[in-house]
């Protein structure tokens, strides 16, 4: 059998010269297509034949015998635009990072544009401060009003007896003073004479309510020195109590369980020897109003009680507005925010105090009890917000 390999630009240019050396009877072995040798330079296709004993050039064949050999070619050179053109057409995976990209930069666009028009009718000076408060997560509304206080000031043509390098610093401190009078510190939790202060920790399902209220134990049981005891009430989950009762016991402070709101106040008479009863609550969802039928019921057995809610800092600012809206129907004292080490910035603790006029009392970082909660202060909180050392 003779075996010869024909190449041209075409694969139908290819087949017809192997029909007009090998004959119509010729068999083909192989097709593939040769990149070009140089740049310019057309790919070629390569088809290995080899010509039937019968065959000799020129003899006629039979019709049908010739349709399937172009049949053949033609289908191979289908075959081979389309592996070409596979190679040329993005993934689905790429289609997802490209449009991902995309987005990204739309998203970036957008915010650009929201801050070229939150600047517009910022004045020069302010420009840098307004960035600050900006990326530190403040609501828009409340920049927007720090901003038309900070406009009120002296311009820093009128402010002659400092020197230029301190303008920013005389409107920073300016600011400074608008946010401490804007956001409200809760105070200590301590006794009544010769009565028990009673301390009710409320909040969300997963919001670190449990191991807040074992922190704020510890320190005030070695800090302040007071006789502290915690309460665990939790009448649906069987075993909640668990956590607070453990660590009670390490801290060598009393423990008591309810599953009732009828059991408080026989609880509290029991505990005339403490200075501070510290109530931690089942989870409650924001959303469902029948959660708060029991906490109505223990407001109203004439008990002296204060209601402090528990805010995951790492929770949106949309859950944290509707649990501190949920909770506001029974009174809240003041609130707590944990999480802290979750978070980038510190506003929305400005913003929830400012815009609830609510104070805030304690700030508590990690999941472990044994790391110490700290009593929030303004200072401490501006600080954070502003990135500046009182």
């Amino acid at each position: 059998m003779q075996v010869r390999k024909f190449e041209a630009t075409t694969m139908r240019d290819a087949v017809a010269a192997v029909k007009r050396e090998l004959g119509v009877n010729a068999v083909i072995l192989s097709t593939k297509e040769l990149p070009a040798s140089d740049s310019g330079m057309p790919k070629l296709y390569e088809v290995t034949a080899a010509a039937s004993v019968s065959s000799k050039p020129g003899a006629e064949a039979n019709p049908n015998q010739r349709n399937d050999l172009i049949g053949r070619a033609n289908d191979q050179e289908l075959s081979n635009k389309i592996s070409s053109l596979s190679e040329q057409v993005a993934s689905a995976r790429q289609v997802r990072l490209l449009e991902g990209a995309l987005h990204e930069v739309k998203n970036l666009v957008l915010d650009l544009m929201k801050d070229q028009k939150l600047s517009s009718n910022v004045p020069g000076h302010l420009f840098a401060i307004e960035r600050t408060v900006k990326a530190a997560g403040i609501d828009p509304a409340i920049i927007a009003e720090m901003m038309r206080h900070l406009s009120s000031l002296p311009g820093p043509q009128d402010i002659t007896k400092l020197p230029g390098d301190n303008i920013e610093a005389y409107y920073r401190d300016q600011l400074i003073r608008w946010m401490m009078k804007r956001l409200k510190i809760a105070p200590k939790w301590n006794n009544s004479a010769g009565m028990t202060s009673v301390h009710v920790m409320l909040g969300t399902p997963g919001a670190g309510k449990s191991t807040l209220l074992s922190k704020i134990a510890t320190a005030i049981a070695k800090k302040d020195k007071h006789r502290v005891a915690i309460l665990s009430w939790d009448p649906e989950k069987l075993g909640a109590s668990e956590q607070t009762k453990i660590y009670s016991k390490i801290l060598g402070i009393d423990h008591f369980t309810i599953a009732r709101a009828e059991e408080l106040k026989p609880t509290i008479l029991k505990c005339r020897n403490t200075d501070l009863l510290l109530v931690d609550t089942a989870g409650r969802n924001p959303v469902d109003t029948s959660s708060l039928v029991e906490l109505e019921l223990i407001k109203n057995q004439g008990l002296a009680l204060e209601f402090h809610v528990a805010l995951s800092a790492a929770e949106k600012p949309a859950l944290l507005d509707r649990t501190i809206r949920h909770f506001s129907a029974i009174g809240v004292s003041s609130v707590a925010f944990t999480k802290l080490d979750e978070i980038p910035s510190w506003g929305d603790i400005f913003n929830i105090s400012s815009k609830w006029s609510l104070p805030v009392s304690w700030l508590s970082w990690s999941h472990v009890p044994s790391d110490n909660p700290e009593r929030a202060s303004r200072e401490g909180i501006i600080e954070q917000i502003l990135n500046t050392d009182f």
